[in-house]
Order: structure tokens, then sequence, then C-alpha cells
């Protein structure tokens, strides 16, 4: 597979003017939209060839750390398809450590901010037993103070992210991973009951009461356990 790199007009003077792109993967074009306006006026159309192939066939590292800002941003408002997530959050994850503390900083506090807008809006495109893993798995992040937060919050959202945790928790692939360990054991005591029930008492309707009725139940199950 043949790199070359290609020159291009950008509006932002600090991404680099050259990028190496693999030319059977990634065309001019799609190079040009990418670079065609400031960061935070770049939309998800513009970003998404750049989201499947940045660091494997596009750009370095640094081009990275310019668009990772923008990229999470629209995955937070949902505006770029989740299925972009876990590619993004591997990639992220197995570099992010060995930056700068202030970089570090930055990606820890949008991680929380994609936390806090997953619990307070139901359903999601990248769900909550996903981010967990993104959290836990990719970022290696504690999980400890998100299901603090996950505690906290008292939207009918948070309880019906919990629902749903109820059913898919089960299927998740880091059975041996510490993370998942602390994951089990919370989710076998009582904080998800709370949650639930604090959500079904408040149940915007009876198809929402009886979700959480349900995950209620099957909460009983697995706690005798």
């Amino acid at each position: 597979m043949k790199s070359a790199p290609k020159a291009a007009h950008t509006t932002d003077s600090r991404l680099s003017a050259k990028t190496n792109v693999c030319d059977h993967c990634v065309s001019a074009e799609r190079v040009r939209a990418a670079r065609a306006a400031p960061l935070r006026m770049l939309t998800a159309a513009a970003l998404s060839p750049y989201a499947w192939n940045g660091l494997y066939t596009w750009g370095d590292v640094e081009e990275f750390k310019h668009y990772l800002p923008r990229l999470l941003e629209l995955l937070i408002l949902e505006e770029l398809d989740g299925l972009h997530a876990p590619s993004l959050m591997l990639r992220l994850g197995v570099r992010w450590q060995t930056w700068s503390k202030i970089e570090q900083e930055a990606v820890i506090g949008t991680v929380g901010a994609w936390w806090r807008q997953t619990l307070s809006s139901y359903p999601r495109d990248v769900d909550g037993m996903d981010l967990i893993e993104i959290i836990a798995d990719d970022l290696k992040l504690d999980l400890a103070p998100h299901l603090a937060e996950w505690e906290s919050n008292t939207t009918e959202a948070a309880a019906r992210h919990m629902a749903w945790l109820m059913h898919d928790f089960t299927v998740a692939v880091a059975h041996g991973a510490e993370w998942y360990a602390l994951l089990d054991r919370w989710i076998r005591g009582t904080a998800p009951a709370v949650i639930l029930e604090r959500g079904f008492f408040s149940a915007s309707s009876p198809e929402v009461a009886q979700e959480l009725s349900d995950a209620l139940e099957t909460h009983r199950i697995w706690s005798r356990h």
C-alpha cells in the first residue's frame, strides 16, 4: 500500500500544511474537506473519513491530537455515528497516557462530560455499557467515580440505562478484568436497585415503569447469587 504526502489548504495554523495519506484509502477531496474550515466548524460528514482512517492510513499522532477534541465533541452530541467510538477510543487508549499532563487532563475531562451526558439522556448511540468499556478497558480510567456519578444521577434516563445494563451486562467480554469484577460487585449490590426504584416511582409512562420493574426483578435474581 503506497502512502504519499499530500498538500492541502488548511484554515487552521495549528495543522501542518501537509499530511501523509494512503492514496488508495483516502481521496484528496476528503483530505480537503477535513481542512476546509476551523476545527470547531468541521461537520461530522467532513470528519467521518478521518475518524475511520486517522493514524491508520491518514496522518500522524499530532494530527490525531488536532482532530480528537472535535471528534469527541461530535460523538457526545451524537452527530458523529457512534460506530466510530470503539475504534477511535482504541487508538486513543494505546497512546494518551504518554501525552503531556494538560492533554491527559483534557481527555479525562471530556470523557467525564461524555459520561454525564450519556447518563442524562436515553437512548444513546454509545450506550452505558459501551461507554463503561471505553472508560475502564480502553482508557484504563478508574471506574469507581463514574459509578458513583451514576448513583447520584436522579434522571429517568439514568434509571433506563440501568435497566438496559441489567440485560446487557452478561454479554460483555472482559470477564477476567479487574474493572469488570468491580462492576459485577456493584451491580449485585444495592445501588442499582436504588436507581431503578427511584426511576420507577417517577416514571414518565406506564411503559417506562414496566421496563424498570422488569429490571428490578432481574436485579433481585442476580443479588441472590
